[in-house]
């Protein structure tokens, strides 16, 4: 595995990656209804270019043969908007490796404290790098009740 920074032709990778990893390990933790709320279609690939050219650090894992198989993004401002992992690489480090060179790229910009909405799968990955939970989040979509957690750490 290598964590390079996003690059153009991965949009549409990262589209279906995104789409599969809420419904295959959403599952885990989601009604189907739930995830059919969290992510009702696969998003545009040109929602992840519009985020690779907003200021945030966007990092892609990649396997051996350059395919991303997990991406991160922290925006400027000390948010984690996305750490998301192929369904058939969870629990490989892939999440906890993204998460780590964002870390030490807010550190490097002078971030203090990083901040994130996590899923019950990503709450457990954010506690044991740190993360505290500040509040338990209850969203209503189209009628659906849907739960995150807002955490946070000092670094």
């Amino acid at each position: 595995m290598k964590i390079r920074p996003f690059q153009e032709r991965d949009a549409e990778l990262l589209a279906e990656l995104f789409h599969a990893s809420v419904h295959r390990l959403g599952s885990l933790d989601y009604s189907s209804a739930q995830l059919s709320v969290w992510s009702p279609a696969k998003p545009s690939a040109s929602r992840y270019m519009k985020q690779a050219s907003d200021g945030r650090i966007f990092l892609v894992a990649v396997d051996e043969n350059d395919q991303p198989i997990g991406y991160g993004d922290l925006e400027r401002n000390g948010h984690l908007d996305h750490l998301y992992c192929h369904p058939d690489f969870a629990g490989q480090g892939v999440g906890k490796a993204i998460y780590q060179q964002l870390e030490m790229a807010a550190k490097d910009q002078g971030i203090s404290r990083l901040f994130v909405e996590a899923s019950e799968a990503a709450r457990r990955l954010f506690e044991n790098q740190g993360f505290l939970i500040e509040k338990r989040l209850e969203h209503m979509i189209d009628g659906v009740l849907i739960h995150n957690y807002r955490m946070t750490k000092d670094i």
